[in-house]
């Protein structure tokens, strides 16, 4: 993610949290490169002490049209719906509308840094690189298939253990939003299937494998 303002990005967040550090490596947090970022999962990440810089369209902050620039989420208010963030261009906080933002930044590609603490419990997941690995045109109705069987898996399996529908996910009445079929769900959810049956299918062809119909 070679862009600008990372730097700028990072060591205001960790200001923002009273952090004496400069880079999130220095304040010991655990960093990840994430491409097609779900943007949803950034309300359960701020809410566990993440931190979390997109990648968006520089114009938009008011720097060069056809710049992508990292900015920085410093907190959301859920019930007035609106989101600071911190403009590197300005070097300024503003206050967004979140759906507005939310669009842009998928506009944008929703491609981020995000960053979390470490615990003595925090597990280190080992995974193969498949950034080299380009995807055949001819394979990404599969991968929407196997995103689809993999929804339709997990809600079989929820549902023997009692789970329903619910507007809202409530782990006590065992309900959840995401009972529904997968062409019902929102774009956001379907990422999370998507990436896994995309990387899947990668990982089959980084070993030499070979996917013919």
């Amino acid at each position: 993610m070679n862009a600008r303002y990372l730097s700028e990005c990072m060591a205001h967040t960790l200001e923002n949290r009273n952090v004496n550090a400069k880079t999130f490596t220095e304040a010991g947090l655990r960093v990840f490169e994430r491409s097609d970022y779900n943007a949803q999962a950034v309300f359960s990440a701020i809410g566990k002490g993440g931190y979390i810089l997109p990648l968006v369209k520089g114009d938009y902050f008011g720097g060069t049209e056809g710049e992508m620039i990292f900015c920085a989420i410093l907190s959301i208010n859920n019930v007035k719906k609106e989101i600071t963030l911190y403009n590197p261009v300005s070097d300024k906080e503003t206050i967004e509308q979140i759906q507005s933002f939310l669009d842009l930044w998928t506009e944008s590609g929703s491609d981020c840094i995000a960053a979390f603490p470490l615990d003595e419990a925090t597990y280190f997941p080992s995974s193969a690189d498949l950034s080299h690995i380009d995807l055949p045109s001819d394979l990404s109705e599969l991968c929407e298939e196997l995103a689809e069987h993999a929804h339709d898996a997990w809600a079989i399996e929820r549902q023997s253990e009692g789970w329903t529908y619910g507007t809202k996910r409530n782990d006590l009445k065992l309900q959840t939003p995401d009972m529904v079929p997968y062409s019902q769900l929102p774009e956001t959810e379907k990422q999370y299937d998507r990436i896994m049956a995309t990387n899947t299918i990668k990982f089959l062809i980084s070993h030499g494998y070979k996917i013919v119909k």
